[in-house]
């Protein structure tokens, strides 16, 4: 019996819905996908889909999903980024889990904001509401930040 072509194995772990391409083979426990290839090897499914479409990832590269979605391998839903613009991009589910708000921290009877860039951290101040820190955090990451999409959409 003859061997599946890579590519053609490959996208046929694919749904291409109306917006991301949903990897619905092997997912690692944060919800990337991975893709077995020849010689008991694995990478991660959506840099196999990026090569496949627009070539390999440069060193010290790492892709981007501007979807946020993790089993995402539609390749323009993927950009070459480095490690820092890749931290910048991150969605508001990463948050605080005291606070919910990602960048947001209980001070005593106050809301401390902060911001962490470039290996340093950054005061938005300290505020008696959480809405006012949470609107002081998003407009620090959008003066230090290059690649934040959300606060940018938002």
């Amino acid at each position: 019996m003859a061997r599946m072509p890579i590519e053609e194995r490959f996208w046929s772990k694919v749904d291409k819905t109306s917006t991301c391409w949903e990897w619905t083979g092997a997912k690692v426990h944060n919800g990337y996908g991975v893709f077995s290839l020849p010689g008991n090897k694995q990478q991660v499914a959506h840099k196999f889909s990026f090569r496949l479409a627009l070539g390999e990832v440069p060193e010290k590269m790492e892709l981007d999903h501007t979807c946020h979605n993790r089993a995402c391998v539609r390749p323009d839903h993927l950009r070459l980024a480095t490690h820092k613009q890749n931290q910048e991009n991150r969605t508001g589910a990463q948050t605080n889990a005291a606070s919910g708000v990602r960048g947001v921290h209980r001070n005593g009877d106050k809301w401390r904001g902060a911001v962490r860039h470039n290996k340093k951290t950054y005061s938005a101040g300290r505020f008696a509401d959480i809405e006012s820190a949470a609107r002081a955090v998003e407009a620090l990451r959008l003066k230090l930040f290059t690649h934040n999409d959300l606060d940018r959409a938002a």
